[in-house]
């Protein structure tokens, strides 16, 4: 399987609206698999509704969500492309007291890890028994994440932690399972890891 290509421009075509061929604004997901923006989207359905890229018809209007994770992702990409464009530093300031992922235990220290086991984050003296305590030896421990609701499987209640190329989103692991081809997916943390990479220039 070649190599995948996280360089900035095929990123970029991965969070191309192909109806109005700009970064999604409210990405929604149709039961296809496919994405649009929510406006887009709308307005190509007059008189019949199909998906815009595949033609696969639908007998009833689909409820429309937004994809927050996708908004998220693309967020993050035009304020990064932005940056760029205005030629800034890449150092980044002190995180601000809303950029502070809290401990879910105490809810006043600022969060040092996320068990994506427990599903919580901690700080360093409620991650305390997770360093110590054999049991918990096992759990998944990363970098502290925000918003951990958003990226549960509205299907399995699991954490996604898995993006599916083929069909542009994340699934969790009973998704990959199911529905999607391993060789088209790779791990949110090491795609994370591939874009920061990137767009630091390394």
């Amino acid at each position: 399987m070649a190599e995948v290509d996280f360089s900035l421009l095929s990123l970029e075509e991965e969070l191309t609206c192909s109806i109005c061929l700009s970064p999604f604004d409210c990405p929604v997901t149709i039961p296809c698999g496919h994405n649009f923006c929510q406006d887009c989207l709308l307005q190509s359905w007059t008189d019949s509704y199909s998906c815009p890229q595949c033609r696969t018809v639908f007998d009833t209007k689909p409820e429309l969500k937004k994809n927050t994770v996708l908004s998220s992702v693309v967020g993050t990409f035009k304020l990064r492309s932005s940056k760029d464009e205005l030629d800034l530093s890449t150092e980044e300031g002190p995180a601000t007291k809303q950029d502070v992922i809290r401990c879910d235990t105490c809810m006043e220290a600022a969060a040092a890890q996320t068990c994506l086991t427990c599903m919580a984050s901690f700080c360093e003296e409620h991650l305390r028994p997770h360093r110590e305590n054999p049991n918990f030896r096992v759990h998944q421990l990363s970098e502290p994440v925000g918003d951990l609701l958003d990226r549960i499987c509205s299907d399995h209640h699991k954490l996604m932690e898995f993006f599916c190329s083929e069909h542009g989103r994340l699934i969790c692991s009973f998704c990959l399972q199911q529905v999607h081809k391993v060789p088209k997916t790779h791990s949110v943390f090491s795609c994370s890891h591939r874009l920061h990479l990137t767009c630091l220039g390394l």
